[in-house]
Parts: C-alpha cells; structure tokens; sequence
C-alpha cells in the first residue's frame, strides 16, 4: 500500500529511537499521506524516548517510511 491510502483509524507500524516497532493508530493525516499523526500502544517495558509523550502515547506527526527508519511509519508486514 501507499500512504495515499491511509486514513484515520488505521493501524500502523512505528519505529521507536531504539529501532523497535510498535502498532500506533492514525489519528490524522497530512500532506498526502506522507506524515501522519500517531498514537503509539506502548507497554510497561518502554522507557520514556523522544518524541513520544510517556503519557498519553503521542508521537506528533510522524513521517512515512518505505524502509523501517527510527520516528517514522510504515505499514505492517503482511
């Protein structure tokens, strides 16, 4: 798939700062697909790392990826 076919509600991979992936939800998109805003699911093992906010889950707008880059989305594998 493409980032053009992204849209709110959808389920993505993020990459954290340690180059781990975790599933976030898209809660926006911008400039085409190409940056989303995210809400990560985070478990207790995650340090707190930005720009994740350790609260709520946040990641800001957050840029797409075709190969898996730290503080970027991609889709998952299928």
């Amino acid at each position: 798939m493409t980032p053009q076919n992204i849209t709110p509600g959808r389920i993505v991979r993020y990459v954290l700062p340690n180059g781990e992936e975790r599933p976030a939800i898209v809660t926006r998109v911008l400039e085409d697909g190409r940056a989303v805003g995210l809400h990560l699911f985070l478990d207790a093992n995650d340090a707190p790392m930005q720009p994740i906010d350790p609260v709520t889950g946040q990641a800001g707008v957050v840029r797409y990826s075709d190969d898996p880059a730290v503080n970027t989305w991609h889709w998952p594998p299928r």
